[in-house]
């Protein structure tokens, strides 16, 4: 967010943001800086893992279009 902002020279907010990752630390990593989080579990770890890590929404793969188009609202 920082990068952006001073790439831009326009302020970028959490809510501006959406992070999309497949592992807990991703999750954690979007949590920690109030970004919303995405979590597809297409990797190594399971949704349900996924969502008890604390994601805004997870999916099982980026065909499941719903949970995103409602996070980019």
């Amino acid at each position: 967010m920082a990068r952006s902002r001073e790439a831009t020279d326009t302020p970028v907010a959490p809510a501006d943001v959406l992070l999309i990752g497949d592992t807990p630390a991703d999750v954690a990593a979007g949590r920690a800086t109030d970004v919303p989080v995405l979590a597809v579990a297409t990797g190594r770890t399971p949704a349900e893992q996924l969502a008890e890590a604390g994601a805004t929404a997870t999916v099982r793969d980026l065909r499941d279009l719903i949970p995103l188009g409602d996070l980019l609202r």
